[in-house]
């Protein structure tokens, strides 16, 4: 069995799309009060049309993994992203990780990261940053692995809800010394 990345182009916009309304649900779904907001926020977020607008801009990149030829999952990193809770003005951030659930515990999520960490020495931000939702146990135990720490905590509202995350931090050019 073979794990291929790729760098993803405008003709993975629907198959990205796919990904990502499929993963998102079977990781989230559960934390939705209103199924017509969880669709809304799917359609809306994984819509191709702005999917391929994302593709376009300076500074996004997304990476495809495929299973012996199967697209399974995908990560998004913008190189310039600034938060405010870290003490930076060089900071990249690992937007979106999604693989999806029947091919957890193959490697694709760590060979996805793994292709993460070595863009991020190509970039160089002093730290990469990511949220992950509170409850999301496995993803924090998975960005701990890979050197990530909580830095802090920040509310994201969709439709009529506010959920929790977790920002997660991990140092590329400096020493762990943020104060965030």
């Amino acid at each position: 069995m073979s794990i291929q990345i790729i760098t993803v182009d405008l003709s993975h916009a629907a198959m990205i799309s796919s990904i990502g309304k499929k993963a998102f649900r079977e990781a989230f779904g559960n934390l939705f009060n209103s199924k017509t907001e969880l669709t809304e926020y799917l359609e809306f977020t994984y819509d191709p049309v702005k999917l391929t607008r994302s593709l376009r801009k300076d500074g996004n990149i997304y990476l495809l993994a495929y299973w012996n030829d199967t697209a399974v999952g995908f990560t998004k990193v913008k190189t310039f992203s600034l938060n405010p809770q870290i003490e930076s003005v060089s900071q990249m951030e690992l937007q979106k990780i999604y693989v999806l659930s029947e091919y957890h515990g193959l490697g694709i999520g760590q060979a996805l990261m793994n292709e993460i960490l070595k863009l991020s020495r190509e970039v160089n931000p002093d730290y990469i940053w990511l949220d992950t939702h509170i409850t999301n146990e496995k993803a924090i135990r998975f960005y701990k692995k890979n050197g990530f720490t909580k830095c802090g905590k920040h509310f994201f509202t969709i439709g009529t809800q506010v959920f929790e995350y977790y920002v997660m931090l991990h140092p590329v050019a400096v020493e762990e010394t943020c104060d965030c």
